[in-house]
């Protein structure tokens, strides 16, 4: 604002000198003008008078126009009167010609050239341009100081709250910015600002619970077969059967763990963006139906059937949508009912333009309560539903890095006994 008031200032003061120029050029060329005229006049009423009394009230004219000057041509381009050169001695001089056709009678005339002296003038417009510069140069310094002045007087808040957010402790993310004493400008700053502490809170308890949950999903396998070597170790005569079923029990152990770690690096690479094979697929359901046929001894096994229904084209990573659909039709199968049916759906939404992949099984509803975490790493639901201690609680979890990589959700919902749990994609 500072820079648009000197701008503002030191365009009026332009705009003002040439104003003054232009209408001093004006008047300049009206006095010439009055003096032509008046001139051409007293040539016209007297050319029959002899030139000494003719150039005489020339004369008298020009003295009552101060400081005009004339020179009169002849024909033969002779001056016939006035000096060779008009206001030879002045710097500033302003002149002009004017034709003289007819007049002079036996002294034929050609032209008329006038000449005026405008160094008063030019002082003038010296002294002018001198004192709006001194204006212009005096306000953009006011200005200046002014600005910064005020500029530190409205930062005094600004700059407070900036001390409250440097005074915090790194190790409290449950403190807040209490903005009952702080300027109305700064309310929705210390809002956002509350809200980010909070959603930083979240993530670390988040943290913290993966961390953990990490650890005892690794610790169980890891006691087990350090326990299970202990007891091999401090037999004599080891059976070779028994040994055999120990090395089968020690392979699942290493094989969860194993599938526990893959799954978390790729948890690890999707949040990174490190999938990035995206192509165009005309038919998502080209990528539903390999899956199913997947599954179809695990289906056939609970008397299940599949239900395709839809279809819609995106540009996704096909193996990726093929993992995450992997992932829910599983869980789908895992929790149905026997005999029920399970339904895939793929449906574009009008409104955003995402297309949307729902699995649904009839079975056990998911609590409520339980929804909002269903896509957290390691979370898993009461173990009201079957077999919920058997997984390590990472295949949702996956279907919500794939979702989010192509920028969509997951969701899940329970309606009227069924369970619908899927995830967005852009298209």
């Amino acid at each position: 604002m500072s820079i648009l008031s000197i701008l503002g200032v030191g365009i009026i003061a332009v705009i003002s000198y040439q104003a003054i120029c232009m209408w001093q050029d004006m008047r300049q060329q009206d006095t010439l003008d009055r003096a032509a005229s008046s001139i051409e006049q007293i040539l016209a009423r007297n050319s029959e008078l002899m030139p000494v009394e003719m150039w005489s009230r020339v004369d008298e004219l020009l003295v009552s126009l101060g400081d005009v000057r004339a020179k009169v041509h002849g024909t033969d381009g002779q001056v016939l009167y006035g000096p060779q050169v008009l206001l030879s001695q002045e710097k500033h001089k302003v002149s002009a010609m004017y034709p003289l056709v007819g007049l002079g009678g036996n002294m034929p005339m050609r032209d008329l050239e006038l000449a005026i002296d405008v160094s008063e003038e030019k002082q003038f417009l010296n002294f002018i341009a001198l004192l709006f510069t001194g204006v212009s140069v005096v306000w953009g310094a006011f200005i200046l100081l002014l600005s910064g002045t005020f500029a530190r007087f409205q930062l005094k808040p600004l700059n407070k709250f900036g001390r409250k957010i440097a005074d915090f402790d790194p190790s409290n993310l449950t403190a807040r910015i209490e903005g009952d004493h702080e300027p109305e400008e700064l309310y929705p700053v210390i809002e956002q600002f509350n809200k980010l502490m909070g959603k930083v809170g979240q993530y670390h308890d988040q943290l913290r619970a993966f961390n953990s949950n990490v650890a005892h999903e690794l610790n169980t396998p890891l006691s087990s077969l350090t326990v299970s070597h202990e007891l091999l170790l401090r037999e004599k005569n080891t059976d070779p059967a028994h040994l055999r079923e120990a090395l089968h029990s020690h392979l699942e152990e290493l094989q969860r763990m194993n599938r526990i770690i893959q799954s978390m690096l790729f948890l690890s690479h999707a949040s990174q963006g490190q999938y990035k094979d995206f192509r165009q697929i005309e038919k998502l359901s080209e990528l539903v139906i390999p899956v199913m046929d997947y599954m179809e001894a695990m289906v056939d096994d609970k008397h299940l059937k599949f239900d395709l229904q839809g279809d819609a084209g995106a540009k996704v990573d096909a193996e990726l949508i093929k993992r995450a659909l992997s992932n829910l039709v599983s869980n789908a199968i895992r929790y149905a009912e026997e005999g029920s049916i399970i339904h895939v759906n793929i449906q574009q939404e009008a409104t955003t333009g995402l297309v949307k992949i729902t699995v649904s099984n009839k079975g056990v509803c998911i609590p409520e309560a339980s929804v909002p975490h269903l896509f957290e790493p390691f979370y898993r639901v009461d173990q009201a539903r079957k077999e919920s201690g058997q997984n390590h609680g990472l295949g949702l979890a996956i279907v919500a890095a794939i979702a989010r990589l192509h920028g969509g959700e997951p969701f899940a919902q329970n309606d009227a006994g069924w369970v619908q749990i899927g995830f967005t994609v852009r298209n």
